[in-house]
């Protein structure tokens, strides 16, 4: 059977796994790859497997570095962001893609905000070199142009979430989720943690879909720019918990990550 042939409605993983297409490309490429890449293609992402195997490594190797680099390493403290003519800002994401200074991860003295602290990992990975067009994007470009490029660069085709659906219905390694655009963005790590049935004042707690984190939600409950936060490991149900007791709602969809674009 080929993978055209599925159900994307009723999918599961043993169904890919047992495709001719999933057979031959696993015998050049790591199985967890090829799962990863057959979900990109299944849902949509890529016209071609193959395009859909390099977007799959890229997006493994990111959530690769977030984890090892990041994760409970960088302390640093939060602080809301967005283009530099609107709202000025010396945080230090802003810093370090205009040149005018590095970046300490470890001791509270830098300040950037959730999707910055993601975008670090592509940094940190090797996948942003060249920073012109993130500073553009913050210094140079019209200031309400920047929400949509940046959701655009974050997420090419954006899906919406849902833990308990189908399986293209949830996100794989190395995608970005997003809370209502950019409200707060995430990685996912492609795993789900089990955990007791979720209590009420306490969605740090929530099991779920993992992902690599930063802010001090879900583990904090009030706070405010400049609240010191480590990289973490949580849940997107954790997160949307917190939102909800918080008085809040969010719109959850995630996707691909067009690291390229931000070269």
């Amino acid at each position: 059977m080929r993978l055209v042939d599925l159900d994307r409605n009723a999918l599961t993983e043993r169904q890919i796994r047992e495709t001719d297409d999933y057979t031959v490309m696993c015998q050049r490429n790591d199985p967890d790859r090829v799962l990863t890449a057959c979900i990109l293609f299944l849902r949509g992402d890529f016209e071609s497997l193959n395009d859909a195997i390099v977007q799959a490594e890229l997006q493994r190797e990111v959530a690769d570095t977030a984890e090892q680099s990041l994760v409970d390493r960088a302390m640093m403290r939060w602080v809301p962001s967005g283009p530099v003519g609107e709202s000025p800002t010396n945080n230090s994401f802003v810093n370090l893609i205009t040149g005018e200074g590095e970046v300490n991860f470890s001791n509270r003295s830098a300040e950037m905000n959730c999707w910055e602290a993601v975008i670090v990992a592509a940094i940190l990975n090797g996948d942003i070199v060249n920073t012109d067009t993130l500073r553009h994007l913050y210094t140079n470009g019209e200031p309400r142009n920047f929400t949509p490029t940046l959701v655009h660069h974050l997420a090419m085709e954006r899906h919406v979430y849902n833990g308990a659906g189908p399986l293209l219905s949830r996100p794989v390694r190395g995608d970005v989720v997003m809370f209502s655009g950019l409200d707060h963005v995430v990685l996912a790590t492609g795993r789900r943690v089990e955990a007791p049935a979720a209590r009420e004042g306490h969605p740090e707690q929530s099991g779920g879909r993992q992902v690599i984190s930063f802010w001090p939600a879900p583990f904090i409950k009030n706070f405010g720019p400049g609240t010191a936060a480590t990289v973490s490991l949580t849940t997107v149900e954790g997160i949307h918990q917190w939102i909800r007791e918080d008085g809040g709602n969010a719109d959850v969809t995630f996707g691909c990550p067009n690291w390229r674009a931000l070269r």
